[in-house]
């Protein structure tokens, strides 16, 4: 499994913008200080740099498991410029999350940056039926990306107690989990949501409830309760569909 120049350029700049709208407010108490701002800047990317990789590396891990390749991609669109006649990728995710951060003066976190894309390759899928992803197989692939932001939270949580920091990387690692989630174009969650919609069902619900119970009780419980609340809701969910 390999990272292509493209995709850590594209991680990299998720990370930094995200990094960006994390510590925005952060650049002194009370009156500005680069210094201050620089370490807080720093300490929020090294943290995005980490989420955003893992994101990537548990889908590549999902994706390999149905002998896909995927890559990973900035939130874009397509836009032809006719005097060149070229098609250029316009960055509309990121370019909107640093918008909100501005005209919020850093008080609202938007956070739309990073979707994956297919990479069709001849020599993957030998033998199979369809050389294309499913839309379900491609809900599976997308949903191991926020399940690697619960792992994170794992992590983090078991070492609060080395540091403080920590307290703020599981924050930053729960923001960008749900909004990995929502079913906003070309991201994550909107491709679970129609790959599956009993399966984002579950996984929003079991996301959420970590996210909310983690801050408060200990890992165990948090995944005891988390599961129990998405099998519970999940189960209803279906229950009043099919009847």
């Amino acid at each position: 499994m390999e990272f292509g120049k493209k995709e850590i350029r594209n991680i990299s700049i998720a990370a930094l913008v995200a990094a960006f709208a994390f510590s925005f407010n952060e650049w002194g108490i009370g009156k500005f200080d680069a210094i201050i701002g620089m370490k807080n800047l720093l300490v929020a990317f090294v943290f995005c740099s980490i989420i955003y990789f893992s994101h990537s590396f548990a889908q590549k891990l999902a994706a390999g498991h149905y002998e896909y390749r995927i890559e990973f991609t900035l939130i874009s669109m397509q836009r032809r410029i006719s005097e060149v006649k070229k098609m250029v990728s316009i960055p509309i995710g990121p370019i909107i999350t640093l918008l909100a951060t501005f005209v919020s003066n850093g008080k609202f976190i938007f956070l739309i940056l990073n979707s994956f894309r297919h990479v069709p390759e001849n020599e993957f899928r030998v033998g199979k039926q369809w050389i294309n992803i499913k839309e379900f197989e491609e809900a599976q692939i997308a949903l191991a990306g926020p399940l690697s932001q619960i792992i994170l939270l794992i992590i983090f949580k078991l070492l609060l107690p080395l540091s403080v920091i920590f307290n703020k990387a599981m924050f930053m690692v729960s923001i960008i989990a749900i909004y990995n989630m929502l079913p906003i174009p070309h991201a994550d969650g909107m491709k679970i949501f129609f790959g599956s919609r009993p399966l984002y069902i579950a996984g929003l619900i079991f996301i959420i409830a970590f996210i909310i119970l983690i801050f408060h009780l200990s890992i165990i419980q948090t995944i005891i309760l988390a599961l129990l609340f998405s099998t519970v809701l999940s189960t209803i969910y279906l229950y009043k569909k099919l009847s």
